[in-house]
């Protein structure tokens, strides 16, 4: 039996394509995201506790991190639970999320080399007791992430409010050579889809909203343009209009210093897999 909706349709229109609809190689198409993701994955740790904390973690549980990118979740997980299992299609992230986990020694993180479109390689996954993906293409594969978790299943992103992307490209606006991308909040198409979708397939999932950001201090402004220019390109004659988009999101305290600040939103979504029982299908 399916569903009324098509929910594969409606989180393209909310969504727009993802890497598994390109004809190329995710690990090609994610390496040279790596150094920005890291960079601004950082900036956003304070943050990242509050879905941290969100989370239902046990000392004793084995989890699994979907996409875990540069290790931004499953480095600070790791030191609520037994061990981490970390994977990712690109080398360069999971680089940068190995250097992450060592500077935090987290040794309970256990990273690997897979293909989320690789049924072969997936298939070789163990169950683990907590699966969760964040901000990545698994999102839409709830069957297989169900599959692979005994207690819960996490889903994490941004909720009605700018992406990590967006915000790195706020930053450039105006700034040949990057992205133009103009963030429009549509509640009609956001975190709702997949709740929705979730409750189609016979899922009962919570929901928390909890605030997101990105933050860094800095001794005075050229400290800051200094720093987060290597986040994208400027040339020489467009310094000027960079510096009027940081401008925006900076702090200035009495003895010079800067800080920057830029909040949103994410949403945490959790079900027991138990509790599935999938009656539609059409996902």
């Amino acid at each position: 039996m399916s569903g009324i909706i098509n929910w594969e349709k409606m989180l393209e229109l909310a969504y727009g394509k993802t890497t598994d609809d390109r004809d190329v190689d995710p690990a090609k198409f994610w390496d040279p995201f790596g150094y920005m993701y890291d960079k601004m994955s950082r900036m956003e740790k304070s943050y990242t506790k509050h879905q941290v904390d969100a989370m239902i973690l046990d000392p004793h549980d084995r989890v699994l991190d979907v996409g875990c990118g540069t290790g931004r979740l499953c480095v600070p997980i790791s030191k609520k639970v037994s061990s981490v299992t970390a994977i990712d299609a690109s080398p360069n992230m999971l680089s940068y999320a190995r250097k992450y986990a060592e500077e935090e020694q987290a040794d309970n993180v256990h990273f690997h080399l897979v293909d989320w479109n690789n049924e072969s390689e997936i298939n070789q996954l163990e169950q683990h007791d907590v699966v969760f993906a964040s901000r990545t293409v698994a999102l839409k594969d709830i069957k297989r992430l169900n599959k692979l978790a005994k207690k819960y299943v996490f889903f994490l992103s941004f909720a009605n409010g700018p992406s990590l992307r967006s915000i790195q490209l706020d930053l450039f606006r105006g700034v040949r050579g990057n992205v133009q991308l103009d963030f429009k909040e549509n509640r009609q198409l956001g975190y709702n889809i997949r709740f929705n979708m979730l409750y189609d397939l016979g899922i009962d999932p919570s929901v928390v909203i909890v605030k997101d950001g990105f933050e860094k201090n800095f001794r005075n402004k050229e400290e800051a343009y200094d720093d987060l220019r290597t986040l994208g390109t400027v040339d020489e004659d467009q310094e000027d209009v960079f510096r009027q988009n940081v401008d925006k999101y900076l702090i200035e305290g009495k003895d010079g210093s800067v800080r920057f600040v830029r909040e949103t939103s994410t949403y945490v979504m959790w079900w027991k897999p138990e509790d599935v029982d999938f009656t539609y299908e059409g996902v």
